[in-house]
């Protein structure tokens, strides 16, 4: 029998039902009875291994599972090395990119590093675990595939919004595509858990797992969604697949910089969604952004908040100061990365989008176009508006694309 304590106060089970989450299934309520009861629960939140790094919007659901685990649950972070190479249609209004199982090995590994800030995985008393959903699906044979589709028909993911638009504009659906929810809700079977968290646009995918356990498990499983963190257009959800993220793995100064960056129109979006400030401040927050009122400090303070949560109090200082130093006092970083003039590979004119490109700011020459037209590149304390305008390798000296990136030339 499980010795953990768990923690049944008032005041612990408020502060999970904070404004993180967005729906609770079957409802809040019975959650509340499950967590009031004593019994300890068992809790996950998968993450698909499509890419080496996450974002700060995957942080939403783990918050709240760092909850739990303090209240003594058992805390799940599930690896789907096996569900990423069939590729979660969600969302998507084209098939997803098959991955190769070493990509998706080697994105795994990743995993653990960029969220062992939130998760306790080094508990001496409630450690968290760690599980890769390839155990049990590598064993699942044709016959079991067939029982567990027994269960769903086609009417229910023919109804899904993004297969819908597919099929509007002639697009394709592939059959393993319907099998994602399937072998997803087997998940939770096959861990035989009381609850999953995720995102509000994996809420199909999760209750297809809700079903499965009454049907397998002979039990309830709540599903808890969390809200979308949206990215700095106001408009789309941070995403991976977009590529409009503020990454985990991002420097300290470059997640300083990137929450600088965002509108002033999202500041109680992501105060709301990231901090614990209460409603009255977040009041005084929406106030301050409707009455047209320098948001400066609003946004310097949520910076601090994002750099400290995965890199600590030291880091959250430098990446400060270093914004207040290049960004608005304009000075040179004292620490630039250099470039030769050899890895360039140029007899001297070239120019201004090719060198950008060549010195690593961006990928592609239309990247580089928008951004030498934006005024955001500079060249020896000149900014050249021209993409086209032909520069001398052999004369530069300092090269400054974007508001916080320099390199130098040797």
């Amino acid at each position: 029998m499980d010795s953990t304590k768990i923690d049944t106060s008032d005041e612990m089970i408020e502060k999970f039902f904070d404004r993180k989450i967005d729906k609770v299934y079957p409802s809040m309520e019975e959650l509340k009875v499950a967590l009031k009861s004593g019994k300890r629960l068992k809790f996950y939140m998968g993450a698909d291994a499509t890419a080496p790094k996450l974002h700060i919007g995957h942080v939403l659901p783990f918050l709240k599972m760092a909850d739990l685990q303090k209240m003594g649950h058992e805390i799940i972070f599930l690896i789907g090395d096996f569900t990423a190479m069939i590729g979660d249609p969600t969302d998507k209004t084209a098939t997803r990119i098959k991955l190769t199982r070493e990509i998706v090995t080697e994105n795994a590994k990743n995993f653990l590093s960029q969220i062992d800030k939130i998760i306790d995985f080094d508990s001496t008393e409630n450690p968290a675990k760690v599980q890769y959903n390839s155990e049990w699906n590598n064993k699942l044979d044709f016959e079991h595939i067939l029982e567990l589709a027994s269960n769903f028909t086609v009417q229910q993911m023919v109804e899904r919004d993004m297969f819908q638009k597919r099929l509007q504009s002639n697009k394709p659906i592939f059959l393993h595509e319907f099998l994602y929810p399937l072998i997803q809700g087997y998940d939770s079977v096959a861990m035989d858990v009381d609850g999953e968290f995720g995102g509000t646009d994996q809420t199909f995918n999760m209750l297809a797992g809700r079903e499965l356990v009454k049907v397998y498990n002979k039990k309830n499983k709540f599903v808890i969604t969390t809200k979308l963190l949206l990215s700095s257009d106001g408009i789309n959800k941070m995403s991976k697949s977009l590529g409009n993220c503020i990454f985990i793995k991002d420097s300290s100064e470059e997640k300083y910089g990137k929450v600088m960056a965002i509108p002033d129109s999202l500041l109680k979006h992501y105060y709301e969604l990231l901090s614990d400030k209460n409603e009255k401040e977040i009041a005084i927050i929406t106030e301050q952004v409707g009455n047209n009122e320098n948001p400066m400090q609003l946004k310097k303070d949520l910076a601090y908040l994002v750099v400290k949560m995965f890199d600590g109090d030291e880091s959250a200082q430098k990446a400060q100061k270093n914004f207040e130093d290049i960004v608005q006092n304009r000075q040179i970083p004292s620490e630039i990365e250099s470039i030769s003039k050899d890895k360039l590979k140029s007899d001297g004119d070239i120019t201004l989008k090719e060198l950008i490109v060549k010195m690593g700011f961006v990928d592609s020459n239309s990247d580089a176009k928008r951004l030498i037209q934006e005024n955001a590149v500079e060249v020896d304390d000149v900014i050249l508006s021209d993409p086209n305008i032909k520069v001398d390798i052999n004369s530069i000296k300092l090269v400054r694309a974007g508001k916080r990136k320099w390199k130098k030339i040797i």
